[in-house]
């Protein structure tokens, strides 16, 4: 073996221990501080909503009131359409149930095509501020929502993509614990599409 084969070798060696004393490191971080696993409560299949184990309150008791609307037949649409309002701006609302900025709410009821570009806008904006709470020691003051309330709902026609979608423009009231200063009265809007509806944009007014 050369002096210039032997350096390397050295130079390897010191380069392997360094990686595998990372990796140690890195493991023992992971299980010193595990990554909760959230489990899923229920699931409406048909349409993929569901509910996680972390989910408020409020936003729970507003997916069984639209699991009851989406049971009967044949559904109410305009009904759909404002518990749908109402349980998307709980779970976009309700910052304290959520692990960290990472954990943006009311994706499952976007258009799976702007649910990336949703999620970057809120984590910039709404979400931007939220401390991580992975060990649930987070001291954080973050809104939680005590009601979301459709005040009014209006028919509409909304261009996606080049197509015509008929469309609801639904004004839903936010009450919370604690008035943080964070947005009380909004609009969202709602298409349908392929037999189910989805939140194609949301607005405070």
């Amino acid at each position: 073996m050369t002096k210039k084969q032997k350096i390397a070798t050295i130079i390897l060696v010191i380069i392997l221990l360094a990686l595998s004393g990372i990796g140690a490191l890195y493991f023992k971080q992971k299980k010193n501080n595990p990554v909760p696993v959230i489990k899923q409560e229920d699931l409406i299949k048909e349409y993929n909503y569901s509910i996680k184990e972390n989910d408020s309150k409020v936003k729970k008791e507003k997916f069984k009131e639209l699991k009851e609307i989406l049971d009967k037949e044949p559904i109410d649409k305009e009904e759909y359409a404002k518990k749908l309002a109402e349980i998307f701006t709980v779970d976009v609302y309700d910052l304290d149930s959520k692990i960290n900025k990472y954990d943006v709410g009311g994706l499952e009821y976007i258009l799976e095509a702007e649910q990336e570009k949703f999620k970057l806008v809120l984590q910039d904006s709404l979400y931007s501020n939220i401390k991580d709470n992975t060990s649930n020691d987070r001291k954080q003051q973050l809104p939680v929502v005590k009601s979301a309330t459709a005040k009014e709902i209006t028919s509409d026609n909304y261009t996606y993509q080049n197509a015509d979608y008929s469309a609801y423009l639904v004004n839903v009231l936010i009450d919370y614990d604690k008035d943080l200063g964070y947005d009380k009265n909004v609009s969202v809007k709602i298409i349908e599409k392929d037999n189910k509806l989805f939140v194609v944009a949301v607005e405070p007014n």
